[in-house]
This record gives structure tokens, C-alpha cells and sequence, in this order.
């Protein structure tokens, strides 16, 4: 199977967030030039340049300097020729009008903020160090310098948030013009500051009513929701997340990153001194093909689309449907489950219990 996205981890921060579980470190500037190095070097050893989509993320790439950025987009000049969607991840706070000439000019064309919330006062609570002026203004200079595919993360179970709250967010979100929003139900990690500070994230039932609630209210304001925790409007799904969800290939570089290359996974060590010695070491840990049908369809059933049957019989010449029979016909007889147009799709009522739907996959 070809190998068309290439994901690049920049591990560094200025802060912690409280909920964070990703691979990082704190910004140090002498560590992020060697880094660059370092990352220049594994990505050379990519032999395909053909990409089409390449996705920046981390950590926080906009913590990088102005000149760091220039050097990172230099890198990846010759990947980046032919992609249709070249994403980066900033978060307001380490992200000016300067840096986003930069990214413009070196080809990004969409841009994914780290917002979470507009209320100020729950950014506190997450130890989040921008502010709703900020993010506004970001948006604002973004979209001055020709940037037309913008996406926010918001979350939900945040600390003291309230329905209200949520509410507010949206009323917000309508009024900035925004292409995608990503809206992830606040998960503790063992590790995060969070989860030190024994906070009790939402219950089964008050999850499901706000997602549901964030469904209804997103689609009043023309987002359809095409993945478990991701809207678009009409046009903009993520190019290089789909990549993800169809199972498909893909290059993992950086500081704890991971690749997918037909029936191997092939993940980075999150150890930021070996990797600055020149230790790229990887794990491979080979999938039978068992684990990678199951693993598709894990993935897949995330979209509303659901899994595309034909394309599953032509990758693995099995049918999914009879190899998975039981666990299919139980879950449509459930209203869990649904086969329309040559794809298995989780119904609305299935999309809220899909790991109970998977489950019966893994017997």
C-alpha cells in the first residue's frame, strides 16, 4: 500500500497543560535547534516525497521561533510540493502575524488552533495561558493573511464547566466564520496534572447528553459531524486525520511519533535525550492480519460513513460482514449498526456506545 501522509511530532512547550498526556518537553532553544537537526535527519530518510497530506503537530509547533520555523519549513520544502493539505498546529499564545507569514509562504494551508474554551476563567482552570482576545485575534490576522481552512479544538468536562458554558462556546464559534471545529470530551491520562489531582471527569450518562446537545447545536451552525469528535463544514474534513481512520499508511517522525506501513507499527521512543544523540530507536511491533482487519474496522466505524465494505474485500479478500457475522448481526438487530450503499455504519444510537459495539467485534 502506498505511503501518502507524513506526521512531524515538534515535542516542545512553553507550559503544561493540565490534561495533556502527549509527548513533550518545555521549550529550551539550544534543545529545539538540535532538534531540528536531528528530525532533518530522519526525514531524510523518507524516500517517498510524493505526500499528500503532511501535518505538523505536537506539543506545540508554534513554540518554535521565527527562525526555527523557517528551518522547519525549509525541511520539509521538497515533501510538501504536491500535498493537498499541509496542516500545523499553534496555540494562540505562542502564535503572531509574523509567524503565520511564515507558515503562508512556506505552503500551510490549514491551520488547527488549540483554543478548548472560550470562557477565560475555565482556561485557568486547565492551565491554558491565552485568552479568548487572543484566540480572536489570531483567527483575525489568519484569515487577513489568505488562510481559508481554519479549525479550533474546544473541549468538554472541563473542570467546573457548566451546559451554559458550552452554550457560550458555540455562540462564539458562530461568529468567528471558522471551517472545523474538533470537540473532545475531556479524557483523564494517567500522568496529567489532572489525573494527580483526583479530578471526576463526566459520568457515562451526562457525556452522552452533551455530546449529544454539542451535536444537535453544532449542526444548527452548519458543521456536520463526520467523525466521533469532529464537524466540517461542507468540503473541510481533515484530509490527513481520514488517513487515520481509514487505516491507511502513514510516516510518523519526531520525539514519540509512529508509523503505519502496511502490516507493521512502528513507534518512536519518547526518550528527548537519546533522540538528540542521534538514537532514533524505534519499536516494530508486526500486526497479524487479524489485529490490522480489526483495527480497521475499529477506526472506521468512527465516521459516519462507516466502514467501506468493498474496499475492505479488496484489501484483505475477506468479507467483512461474514467474518464478523455474529458481531454485526447482533449489533443491527440492536439498531447499533446499519449496512447502507456497501458500508457498516454505527447508527446515531451506536456512535455513543461504540466501544460496547467493538467489544463484541473482539469475541
Amino acid at each position: 500500500m502506498e505511503t501518502r501522509s507524513l506526521y512531524v511530532h515538534i515535542p516542545f512547550c512553553e507550559s503544561i497543560c493540565s490534561y495533556c498526556d502527549f509527548c513533550k518537553v518545555y521549550y529550551d532553544q539550544k534543545q529545539s535547534d538540535l532538534y531540528l537537526q536531528r528530525l532533518n535527519e530522519e526525514l531524510s530518510q523518507i524516500e517517498q516525497h510524493h505526500l499528500k497530506t503532511i501535518y505538523i503537530g505536537g506539543g506545540t509547533p508554534s513554540a518554535l521561533n521565527d527562525e526555527q520555523l523557517e528551518k522547519l519549513m525549509s525541511m520539509l520544502k521538497t515533501y510538501s510540493l504536491e500535498v493537498e493539505e499541509y496542516c500545523m498546529e499553534v496555540n494562540p499564545e505562542s502564535m503572531d502575524y509574523y509567524k503565520l507569514k511564515i507558515l503562508k509562504k512556506s505552503g500551510i494551508n490549514r491551520l488547527s488552533i488549540g483554543v478548548q474554551t472560550f470562557q477565560d476563567h475555565l482556561l485557568k482552570e486547565i492551565d491554558r495561558h491565552h485568552n479568548t482576545t487572543q484566540v480572536k485575534n489570531i483567527i483575525k490576522y489568519a484569515k487577513e493573511i489568505g488562510f481559508d481552512n481554519i479549525s479550533i479544538d474546544l473541549m468538554y468536562g472541563l473542570p467546573k464547566q457548566t451546559k451554559e458554558d458550552i452554550q457560550k462556546d458555540i455562540e462564539v464559534l458562530q461568529t468567528l466564520n471558522l471551517q472545523h471545529v474538533s470537540y473532545y470530551s475531556l479524557i483523564l491520562e494517567e500522568g496529567t496534572i489532572l489525573k494527580y489531582k483526583n479530578y471526576q471527569p463526566l459520568d457515562e450518562e451526562s457525556e452522552y447528553q452533551l455530546t449529544l446537545f454539542i451535536d444537535q447545536e453544532l449542526e444548527k451552525i452548519g458543521f456536520e459531524k463526520y467523525e466521533i469528535s469532529n464537524y466540517a463544514k461542507q468540503g473541510y474534513q481533515s484530509k490527513h486525520n481520514l488517513t487515520y481512520w481509514y487505516y491507511d499508511n502513514y510516516y510518523g517522525i519526531g520525539l514519540g511519533a509512529c508509523s503505519k506501513i502496511d502490516g507493521q507499527i512502528i513507534e518512536h521512543s519518547r526518550s528527548l535525550t537519546k533522540y538528540l544523540n542521534g538514537d532514533f530507536k524505534t519499536t516494530t511491533i508486526d500486526e497479524t492480519k487479524e489485529e490490522t482487519m480489526f483495527n480497521q474496522i475499529m477506526m472506521s466505524l468512527r465516521l459516519k460513513e462507516g466502514l467501506d465494505l468493498k474496499k475492505f474485500k479488496e484489501r484483505y479478500q475477506e468479507d467483512a460482514c461474514v467474518l464478523y457475522k455474529e458481531a454485526v448481526t447482533r449489533n443491527i438487530e440492536k439498531g447499533r449498526l446499519m449496512i447502507e450503499n456497501d458500508y457498516l455504519k454505527a447508527t446515531q444510537e451506536g456512535q455513543y456506545v461504540l466501544n460496547d459495539i467493538l467489544i463484541d467485534f473482539m469475541k
